[in-house]
């Protein structure tokens, strides 16, 4: 009894420990991958109250990584933080207790199978109705390594997820049926890996211009661009945009970096106007527009070579419910969105739809999760084959190419200065398997999951009928190896 109390806890403490550094605000990838195999391992030897006991609470405790910036944060409230900590420890408990029941009966690959069903089917059902969509999941954790990332391109971020929960699935399954798990995953490591090394290779004579993502370290959201501070910020960014190499074409600067109503926003209009006629570069800057008693988040795209500027309504605003059309820097295959359009499929998918090849984006955050949301609009690109410029307040400014490989990359400082990014990235390729297909892999994993489930309650209904019959005894709770 106290050598099984010591296991328990011990997988309890290396699922938690494993999970609290690979999962978060700063992931570390490769333990994203072995986290939830100490209380898979542990599963079968344990009852299921234990086992549900140590996944969900494993899980939970984990989450404490995320608790302080939940405190605080605009973007994520502590009641939606406390939700979303709720919803990881009850998705991964969910798959626990799929992958103990049907290891139990002797079915070892449909046990591994279903923690990762279980797990994107809650996590699908749950983004699809959040109006705040979904950023910060295991795929995101992922962004630092291109040949798994690739898998987006496919199945998008749900194939992505879907593997980071198989992968230790699998190996604690591998002791019930090591035959037929071993080469389930063999052939798995080397499609995936085969495809991604495949998918990063592929070469493309396509131009590389020199692009640039800018941010005031410490501007506060919305100046007011008739106020003497609003006129220093613009200078600060002019001169900025004036010290960049001669042959960057594109910059863009956060989300909200100006303030205006409908009688100051043909001020900004013209001053912008005038600095991309100057520098001869397209400049794309978000602001916050007053009018009639509401808030507007936009942003302004003035094209550097005289054709007229647009501008673009963000897709998903809580405080709009107006929404964007599709906008594209004129004459050009470059789309625009805004901070948290990234945590939806679209409008980054519809732009690949409509032939777009690079998103630009300006953006805001929190600081802390500056790195966690830039790399969701990396995944996103990686979906749907665009390359992406990302500049973002209080977070990260950065430059992705459209395989999801990050070019260069600076978390803003906290000085009276601006964070300047700068690199040379091809328009990616557009248009991907996913962009055509969409979330398939999302509704694969809800099938999996209610054939898992569904079968489970049948069997149970049947011996329980057998039982009452005097016909059968109850199906014992063993693993035949």
């Amino acid at each position: 009894m106290a050598n099984r109390r010591m296991w328990t806890a011990a997988a309890f403490a290396a699922t938690a420990v494993m999970l609290y550094f690979g999962t978060g605000l700063t992931p570390l990838a490769w333990l994203t991958w072995f986290a939830p195999l100490p209380v898979l391992l542990l599963a079968p030897k344990v009852s299921l109250r234990t086992a549900l006991l140590v996944a969900f609470g494993s899980y939970l405790a984990s989450t404490s990584n995320s608790w302080a910036y939940y405190a605080h944060s605009h973007d994520v409230p502590l009641p939606a933080g406390i939700g979303i900590s709720l919803g990881y420890s009850i998705a991964f408990a969910a798959g626990v207790w799929l992958f103990r029941t049907w290891v139990l009966r002797g079915r070892p690959l449909l046990a591994a199978v279903s923690v990762p069903a279980v797990w994107v089917a809650l996590l699908y059902l749950s983004a699809s109705v959040n109006p705040t969509g979904i950023s910060g999941t295991l795929a995101g954790s992922q962004v630092g390594v291109p040949v798994v990332l690739q898998t987006a391109s496919v199945a998008g971020a749900w194939g992505v997820e879907f593997l980071v929960m198989l992968a230790p699935a699998l190996l604690a399954a591998l002791r019930f049926a090591p035959v037929r798990v071993t080469a389930v995953t063999v052939a798995l490591t080397v499609l995936v890996g085969g495809f991604g090394l495949l998918r990063l290779s592929a070469s493309s004579s396509a131009p590389a211009p020199r692009v640039a993502a800018m941010v005031h370290d410490t501007a506060p959201w919305g100046v007011d661009i008739t106020s003497p501070e609003g006129a220093r910020l613009l200078e600060a960014y002019a001169g900025a945009i004036g010290a960049l190499p001669a042959d960057v074409t594109t910059v863009v600067l956060p989300e909200a970096a100006f303030g205006v109503d409908d009688n100051s926003l043909p001020t900004l209009r013209d001053k912008v106007i005038t600095l991309a006629a100057a520098q001869k570069r397209t400049v794309v800057v978000g602001y916050l527009r007053r009018s009639g008693g509401h808030k507007y988040n936009e942003l302004l795209a003035v094209p550097g070579d005289g054709q007229p500027p647009v501008s673009y309504l963000k897709h998903h605003d809580l405080e709009s419910v107006l929404g964007s059309d599709l906008v594209f820097v004129p004459g050009t295959h470059t789309a625009l969105a805004i901070c948290m359009d990234v945590n939806f499929p679209d409008p980054a998918r519809d732009y690949a739809a409509a032939g777009a090849t690079m998103l630009l984006i300006p953006a805001a955050d929190n600081d802390e999760d500056g790195w966690q949301h830039a790399h969701t609009a990396v995944l996103r690109g990686a979906e749907n084959g665009l390359s992406v410029v990302w500049a973002g307040r209080f977070g990260t400014a950065m430059i992705a190419d459209g395989r999801g490989r990050v070019l260069a990359e600076r978390h803003v400082g906290t000085s009276d200065d601006i964070t300047v990014v700068v690199a040379a990235v091809r328009p990616g390729s557009g248009d991907t398997p996913y962009t055509k297909i969409g979330n398939w892999a999302a509704w694969l994993a809800i099938a999996l999951t209610v054939v898992a489930a569904g079968l489970l309650i049948r069997r149970r209904h049947m011996a329980e009928t057998s039982i009452a019959g005097g016909s059968e005894q109850p199906v014992r709770e063993e693993a035949r190896v």
